[in-house]
């Protein structure tokens, strides 16, 4: 499960911080040893990230989908028998691959005609967990570091929070909550 959102932020005047929106993430992750209880991992996840803020009137979702590639370094030291701790860090990039910003009039694609979204979004990540057995429950959050905002959406939809549109950029948050089998 995701809870994502984004933050505005402008060189002049207040930063926007918009309401959260649920979505999801499925992937997978692969790592390989390179001293005892560290581990590099790396992995593929289809995941879903977005906003809501109310515009005016409407309330306006702002849907964006990406692949995103993760290389973190793990800390994964023995608990118990069957249970370890799981402490990752590292970057992530990630490409869009679709979504749609809605209001109660229209959708629109943010990858069709016009790009509202850049596509390539990359950032840092940390995770934290238990290894149960061969289950994995942990929970985490990415810091997107690239401005995903659009000289096309800052002229199309416009600023949200008014203003200028000089100096404002966008960036993604996401917390994430999951679960996973170990093979």
């Amino acid at each position: 499960m995701n809870l994502s959102h984004t933050v505005q932020k402008a060189d002049m005047g207040a930063d926007l911080d918009y309401k959260s929106k649920p979505g999801f993430r499925v992937g997978m992750v692969v790592g390989t040893g390179i001293v005892k209880n560290l581990s590099l991992e790396t992995g593929l996840y289809f995941t879903t990230l977005g906003m809501k803020n109310k515009l005016i009137t409407d309330e306006v979702k702002f849907s964006i989908n990406y692949i995103q590639l993760p290389i973190q370094f793990a800390f994964r030291p023995d608990l118990g028998k069957k249970l370890r701790l799981h402490v990752g860090m590292g970057p992530y990039v990630a490409c869009g691959v679709g979504g749609k910003i809605e209001n109660r009039s229209e959708n629109i694609d943010v990858y069709g005609e016009e790009d509202y979204f850049k596509r390539f979004d990359a950032g840092m990540s940390v995770s934290g967990g238990l290894c149960i057995g061969k289950f994995f429950v942990g929970l985490g959050y990415d810091w997107g570091l690239v401005d995903i905002f659009t000289n096309q959406f800052k002229a199309d939809i416009g600023v949200i929070g008014g203003g200028s549109s000089e100096g404002r950029r966008l960036h993604n948050r996401n917390f994430w909550v999951g679960i996973g089998i170990n093979l």
